[in-house]
């Protein structure tokens, strides 16, 4: 047997996010590796509720192994579904958060015996000690983050059929720029930025990956087994608040969930917000 179906998610809402009064420090103590918000502990626990209800139900896979970037934030997230599953949650540095080159610190995260402290769920003594991939830690560009996936898959699936020939499907779980280049490298296109086409649900000139909070992806081999095609693109159904702090390369020219990114979401909303009213007014006349 072969992988037949992975699913990628995204971390769900981080603390950083909220009010400064509101924030939790990083439980690890490393620069840039906040928890979930209580918000985003919510939506962790509603992805477990889909993963182990919702996706049975629509006669779809389950995950047989977990693998996770190793940020507090992302192991938060998949947290619950792991105690629901009764799976350990492997880490993958090759699945680590996008840093832009230049940045003032490019955070090397926990490794697995810092991260057992908090997590049961992360093995003290890890299945797989193998980093496909190591982030740079001078940070990258939109084309290195792209190149760093397709080296990631190129290198992980052979892998992982060799050591786990009996699973046919996994879950990743990373950061939003990662989940989008994973599966812009995963599904054969040649950047992050390019539109889906038919073969993954979309036009070719409109659609692309979603990368809102806890969002989630599938993908499913070919039937000649060449290809993956994106089958579920960035699911949200199951969040009781629905799509949040939606990102892509071409939308937003900052890192996601960085304070220039929030500040920029701000503006934005505040801008949207004048447009709104002036609208209603002109409507009123």
């Amino acid at each position: 047997m072969t992988l037949k179906t992975i699913y990628i998610v995204r971390h769900g809402y981080r603390s950083n996010w909220l009010p400064l009064p509101e924030q939790i420090p990083p439980p690890t103590g490393i620069d840039s590796d906040p928890p979930l918000a209580p918000h985003g502990v919510k939506q962790a626990q509603e992805l477990a509720g889909f993963i182990t209800k919702d996706l049975p139900q629509k006669n779809l896979p389950v995950p047989q192994m977990i693998f996770s970037s190793p940020f507090y934030r992302c192991i938060e997230t998949i947290n619950p579904t792991a105690e629901a599953l009764h799976l350990p949650i492997q880490l993958e540095r090759g699945l680590g958060e996008w840093f832009k080159p230049h940045r003032k610190i490019v955070p090397v995260p926990a490794d697995h015996l810092t991260l057992h402290k908090f997590f049961n769920t992360v093995p003290s003594e890890m299945d797989w000690l193998w980093d496909t991939v190591i982030p740079s830690l001078e940070g990258e560009t939109e084309e290195e983050i792209f190149k760093r996936c397709q080296v990631f898959w190129s290198k992980f699936i052979p892998k992982f059929e060799s050591i786990y020939p009996n699973v046919e499907c996994i879950i990743l779980v990373t950061h939003a720029a990662t989940k989008i280049a994973l599966g812009m490298a995963l599904a054969g296109y040649s950047n992050v930025r390019d539109f889906l086409t038919e073969k993954d649900g979309g036009d070719g000139k409109t659609t692309r990956i979603g990368g809102s909070t806890c969002s989630l992806d599938g993908y499913a081999k070919s039937s000649n087994g060449d290809t993956w095609n994106l089958f579920i693109n960035a699911e949200t159904s199951f969040l009781s608040c629905g799509a949040e702090m939606d990102w892509h390369f071409a939308t937003s020219q900052f890192e996601a969930g960085s304070k220039e990114d929030i500040e920029y979401r701000k503006k934005l909303q505040v801008e949207q917000d004048k447009a709104n009213l002036l609208h209603a007014r002109q409507r009123k006349l």
